[in-house]
């Protein structure tokens, strides 16, 4: 069976971009961004310099690529994991994949931090809002909020989970995932214990 040149191509551009986010989280796990070139991240993925200055123009734009196509891997999964049919259930798992995906890709964690200090408040929002709508919506499912109390629950949450995740990377032994993960979840139960439970 032969497959359409186009959707060959998004396959290629798909398993190309995959290949640059592993080389480049790896590069980056041990070296600034400043110390790793645009040929190393090429070499170490396997794609031709040539290919990514075509692609990208710049070493700002394959990172910032770099951080999206990571943004959206972590997204897809969390997006997935939030439509389980108990919402307790489905908030943990979203913080134990969270905890999980910073172990796998420390670098991608630090690199997002760096680019917030530096960012301007129109481009520092996309993560962390997209992030905060899912945990919103399993919330919602869950617990009633006062609406002024929505995004800082949803910020605290997702904050905890990915500072932490990422001092967890740092090799600290103190840190057991599962008593991270139930110490983010403290936030919930308190929640539970102290506001009426969401109506169906």
């Amino acid at each position: 069976m032969t497959h359409p040149a186009s959707q060959r191509q998004r396959v290629r551009a798909t398993d190309s971009k995959e290949r640059l986010f592993e080389a480049a989280m790896t590069l980056l796990g041990h070296r600034a961004p400043e110390a790793v070139s645009v040929d190393q991240i090429a070499a170490a993925a396997g794609v031709s310099k040539g290919t990514v200055y075509y692609n990208y123009g710049s070493k700002d734009e394959l990172i910032s690529q770099i951080l999206d196509f990571g943004a959206n891997k972590l997204l897809d999964e969390l997006a997935r994991v939030a439509a389980g049919p108990h919402p307790y259930a489905a908030l943990k798992h979203m913080v134990e994949f969270a905890m999980d995906f910073v172990a796998s890709y420390p670098a991608f964690v630090q690199l997002w931090m760096q680019e917030q200090l530096h960012a301007d408040l129109a481009t520092t929002t996309t993560l962390h809002s997209r992030v905060t709508d899912l945990l919103l919506q399993v919330l919602e499912r869950l617990v009633r909020l006062d609406e002024a109390d929505k995004l800082p629950v949803a910020t605290t949450i997702f904050g905890a989970a990915l500072f932490t995740a990422r001092m967890r990377a740092t090799r600290r032994e103190d840190l057991a995932r599962d008593q991270v993960v139930n110490a983010v979840m403290l936030t919930v139960d308190g929640l539970l214990a102290t506001r009426p439970r969401a109506t169906r």
